[in-house]
């Protein structure tokens, strides 16, 4: 195997001046490959748009279809053959249907990786479980992802990268054998904490259910306190952040940040809340934003998934609201543990070991 390869990649993940959690694990995945000393080429990509496939999105029918390879096809094939690059690697599950086709128009020798983000089935098996939605729609879209996902394992790709150790098991379940496991990448980028009293917030998507059902759960456990807060919250969309603060009086809607107004906005915070309830897919790539930048903060188990952490000082005992809120008040009451969370933040940015993941990345993808 070469230390070239090709880096599919719908192309809005691709765009640096964005901070969703895609973008931040897109961008994970393009450090470690360089520093592990890979030749990357990129490759972006944009979903279809046909009118039969924004219907089936709307009608929740849609599952791994969004992008279409034949607009890409010739491209895609030139490419790979006139640049001899032997390994393909598709930034999140849903652009892996095309390996069925790609396959018999390359060389034998050329390998297909995966870079997952998370499964689809795990989001909606929440959705499904949590909140209700249960139907013969949902029932039958939810099996169809279970069936397109095992087959993408078994039949199609050469191996898995994920975010998780979570998602080894799952993935196994599922039929796949070649898999690696990488946790988010953590160093010191500490800033400047100025924290004012009982000023904690959180930053997120507002209306993705995992972080509405996290932050409903913390919220109303908060209710049935004394804790005096002020809890700011920043992400979007607009309309979901004002109606957490018209619901929840010790709510404060920032809006959505840039990169630097979410700087100067953390360095007041004097916790940085990951309220995660339930074992969603993927990780939560803003706790590893809190931890570079030194910042206390708070988590579950649900919540760390992902992490190699060198303290789980900053992580409650189980995934409950009423142990979060617990843990919230002790730091929030005493300054020895809120200087314990903050020492626990700043010694898992700083014990990371970076490389030794770097090295099982690289024989990986060179042993494949």
């Amino acid at each position: 195997m070469t230390d070239r390869l090709l880096f599919i990649s719908d192309k809005k993940f691709l765009n640096s001046e964005t901070s969703g959690g895609v973008q931040l694990c897109t961008r994970e995945y393009l450090t470690y490959l360089t520093r592990a000393g890979f030749e990357i080429t990129r490759f972006p990509v944009e979903p279809d748009k046909s009118f039969i496939t924004r219907l089936k999105i709307k009608a929740g029918l849609e599952v791994y279809e969004r992008y279409r390879l034949d607009t890409y096809l010739h491209e895609l094939v030139n490419k790979i053959k006139s640049t001899g690059i032997k390994l393909v690697l598709f930034n999140q599950i849903n652009l892996t249907g095309w390996i069925a086709n790609l396959k018999p128009l390359l060389p034998a020798d050329v390998k297909f990786v995966a870079l997952s983000h998370g499964n689809e089935s795990g989001d909606f098996l929440h959705e499904v479980a949590k909140a209700g939605h249960q139907s013969f729609l949902s029932t039958l879209r939810l099996g169809k992802i279970l069936v397109k996902e095992s087959q993408i394992y078994s039949q199609l790709l050469d191996g898995v990268i994920v975010l998780s150790e979570n998602e080894v098991y799952i993935n196994q379940w599922l039929g796949a054998n070649s898999i690696l496991y990488l946790p988010r990448l953590l160093y010191p980028a500490f800033l400047d904490w100025q924290p004012q009293p009982n000023r904690i917030g959180f930053v997120g998507t507002l209306d993705h259910l995992p972080n509405v059902q996290g932050l409903i759960g913390l919220f109303d456990a908060l209710k049935s306190t004394s804790i005096n807060i002020k809890l700011r919250l920043v992400g979007g969309p607009v309309s979901a952040g004002n109606n957490f603060a018209l619901k929840y009086p010790f709510v404060e809607y920032i809006g959505q940040l840039t990169d630097d107004q979410l700087i100067q906005e953390v360095t007041t915070w004097s916790i940085f809340l990951n309220p995660v309830f339930w074992y969603a897919r993927g990780a939560s790539t803003k706790l590893a934003q809190a931890i570079n930048w030194g910042i206390p903060c708070i988590t579950t188990p649900a919540g760390r998934r992902g992490y190699n952490l060198y303290s789980n000082n900053i992580s409650t005992f189980d995934n409950s609201p009423k142990s979060f809120v617990t843990k919230l008040a002790e730091a929030l009451s005493d300054e020895r543990h809120l200087n314990s969370l903050k020492k626990a933040t700043e010694e898992n940015a700083t014990h990371f070991d970076a490389q030794q993941w770097i090295d099982q990345l690289k024989n990986f993808l060179i042993t494949i």
